[in-house]
């Protein structure tokens, strides 16, 4: 808390109002602070103020090494996955396409085929579509006129600026995302959000239409709460904190 604290700040912070910051009091403040500087992380002004040191960015070197978006959500995914018996499966972003990374499949005899490695037009699927409403209007609206000559199994998912808005309404609308296709496969997906509201992944439901045309209400509010999980769990937040 006094690392973020600090961190937030313009300048640098006296103990009292470090205190203030952290609703811890006084005396715990100045031990801790003693011993970060001692550490290496924090150092002190003339004017008694601390801030942070270049040790700190050791922390950040460690964070690009070791973050693993997919580590992080298996838990969240496999418990989703038992929660509606279908297929869930993780994708992300990669440039103009949208890329599954991670399957999770239920104990039915007909399920998903493995999708781990499948690229489609980012538009085209319902991972792809949640992570693109989250981008400005404008780069969406500039996805859409870059894949305009893309390759789409299904040439009913293709959108025009008009049609994307209505897209985006159904989907506010309904608290996630559903593509209706002419096959016999139905998927919904709800995006993974980074601190600002951007989208880091998106998590997708898959199954066969006669076991989830009847649910898709239920199976979007069990995306949505497992999103939120993986969302708070990768950026790091401690339980009942809210987003900055």
């Amino acid at each position: 808390m006094i690392l973020e604290a600090i961190a937030q700040a313009e300048a640098g912070l006296s103990i009292t109002r470090l205190a203030e910051l952290t609703g811890v009091d006084k005396s715990s403040v100045s031990r801790l602070v003693t011993t970060l500087v001692d550490l290496g992380f924090l150092a002190r002004l003339e004017n008694r103020s601390v801030i942070l040191t270049g040790r700190v960015l050791m922390l950040a070197k460690g964070f690009q090494r070791q973050y693993n978006l997919s580590e992080i959500a298996r838990p969240f995914l496999a418990d989703l996955r038992d929660r509606v018996n279908e297929t869930v499966i993780l994708t992300v972003r990669q440039g103009l396409s949208s890329v599954s990374i991670e399957q999770f499949d239920p104990e039915h005899p007909f399920r998903m085929v493995p999708h781990v490695g499948n690229a489609a037009p980012l538009y085209a699927t319902a991972a792809g579509r949640a992570i693109m409403f989250t981008l400005p209007m404008a780069e969406q609206h500039r996805i859409i006129d870059d894949l305009a000559d893309a390759a789409v199994e299904h040439p009913e998912v293709r959108l025009d600026h008009e049609s994307w808005g209505r897209e985006i309404e159904r989907a506010r609308s309904r608290g996630f995302v559903w593509i209706r296709r002419t096959d016999d496969v139905e998927r919904i997906a709800v995006a993974v959000l980074d601190l600002h509201g951007g989208a880091l992944a998106a998590i997708s439901i898959y199954g066969p239409k006669y076991r989830m045309e009847d649910r898709l209400s239920e199976l979007g509010r069990e995306a949505r709460q497992a999103a939120v999980r993986v969302s708070r769990a990768a950026q790091g937040l401690r339980p009942g904190e809210l987003p900055a």
